[in-house]
């Protein structure tokens, strides 16, 4: 028969036990949600924190090129049609943006809805209009534009280093909504 101080012990140390069962579990569910966590956080996608889609389109001098080879940079990328007036009003802007932000570690690239314009001079009669200092590139086929699931032009995205989108933007853009975005780290002031 156990005796009332090995009853106590015995109670304390099943007790212990429990306990720690049940900080065990609770800690294994803790590490598999921070799993859970990471994974989606790296996840490719379109939108607000995936990792950007990578593409591949052909610029003005017919060379390809990819959103990866951008990695290491912030990437600023804008997709636009010549008879958009929204596209147009806010070119200006993207055009200003890439002289404040060019010797930086930044890069604009201008994504033209090529599928939706009436053929590829018009896109280069824009670009010259315009004074277009980055790379435009034609998304002939609207592959991109499916991929990147537009509801409407222009959409911007702000990209970091790493690949992950910090921002989606449907619609114009100002230099008052990006002027102290804390993408551009107070470059803009």
């Amino acid at each position: 028969m156990i005796d009332r101080k090995n009853f106590i012990y015995l109670a304390i140390l099943c007790f212990t036990f429990l306990f720690l069962a049940i900080n065990y579990e609770r800690s294994d569910t803790a590490i598999k949600r921070m799993e859970q966590e990471v994974l989606v956080s790296n996840q490719l996608g379109v939108y607000k924190g995936d990792i950007a889609e990578n593409f591949q389109l052909q610029n003005f001098n017919g060379e390809q090129l990819q959103l990866e080879s951008f990695r290491g940079k912030k990437v600023i990328v804008n997709f636009f049609a010549t008879w958009c007036a929204p596209c147009q009003e806010e070119m200006p802007i993207l055009v200003a943006l890439q002289e404040k932000v060019e010797n930086e570690n930044f890069v604009v690239i201008g994504v033209n809805v090529t599928k939706e314009e009436p053929n590829r001079k018009r896109v280069r009669e824009f670009v010259e209009h315009f004074n277009v200092n980055f790379e435009v590139l034609y998304d002939d086929e609207g592959e991109v534009m499916d991929i990147y699931q537009l509801i409407g032009i222009p959409t911007t995205f702000f990209i970091d280093e790493e690949g992950k989108i910090v921002e989606r933007i449907n619609g114009i853009i100002t230099l008052e909504m990006i002027k102290n975005h804390p993408f551009f780290e107070g470059r803009l002031n």
